[in-house]
């Protein structure tokens, strides 16, 4: 039996009023799902290693997020170690330069070394790339020669595909941390309060619209 226009029309219907739904909660509601999506975890370490390094808290957080996803015991098959994915020789050059006489190839598991490592690391690619955060990126992604090249030409089609994902991802997240937990969190924290005046979302009444498609 054919479907009516009628009953097509209220299947289309529903199905927007799904997509719309489903819009308007990931662009109106970060406080619900974000941090299933965008963990925040570390938060004290993030914090100290933002304050030393004069990092944005946000910035070190999504490269934690797209390094190591927080998963302090994370490897790649490249070498590379711990929450903010550094190879040994780099930790180990890190550790000289900010004094940590201490330092042995053992602790790069330890969150707080590593955090406060991959910071300072992230740091110094910041600074010797004048302020350039792809550049710094890219440099802390594909090394200094991939940098330096990028620095030069200023043309991210020179970058390995790897390295130019890489820099989308990492402010794709910086850009949603900073949305869902807001810039100036401190501590562990949880997602930001939802602001308490009434927007248009907040009046949506989905039973008066579902009347208004099927005539009820």
């Amino acid at each position: 039996m054919a479907v009516s226009k009628r009953k097509k029309f209220q299947i289309v219907s529903v199905i927007v009023l799904f997509l719309v739904g489903g819009f308007i909660f990931y662009k109106y509601f970060p406080e619900i799902w974000g941090d299933a999506i965008y963990p925040l975890a570390y938060q004290d370490q993030i914090l100290a290693s933002a304050n030393e390094f004069h990092l944005q808290r946000n910035l070190i957080a999504a490269v934690i997020y797209v390094e190591s996803h927080y998963n302090p015991t994370a490897g790649s098959g490249a070498g590379a170690r711990g929450l903010m994915q550094l190879m040994p020789p780099t930790a180990r050059g890190v550790a000289k330069q900010i004094g940590m006489t201490d330092y042995t190839d053992d602790k790069i598991y330890d969150p707080t070394i590593n955090i406060r490592l991959g910071s300072a690391y992230l740091r110094s690619a910041i600074v010797s790339r004048n302020g350039n955060i792809d550049v710094a990126l890219s440099n802390y992604n594909g090394g200094p020669g991939v940098a330096g090249n990028f620095q030069i030409s200023m043309d991210r089609s020179i970058l390995p595909r790897e390295t130019e994902r890489y820099i989308r991802s990492v402010k794709g997240a910086w850009e949603a941390y900073d949305k869902i937990y807001g810039t100036d969190w401190q501590g562990p924290t949880k997602p930001f309060e939802a602001p308490k005046e009434i927007s248009f979302v907040s009046q949506i009444n989905i039973k008066n619209l579902l009347s208004i498609f099927f005539n009820k």
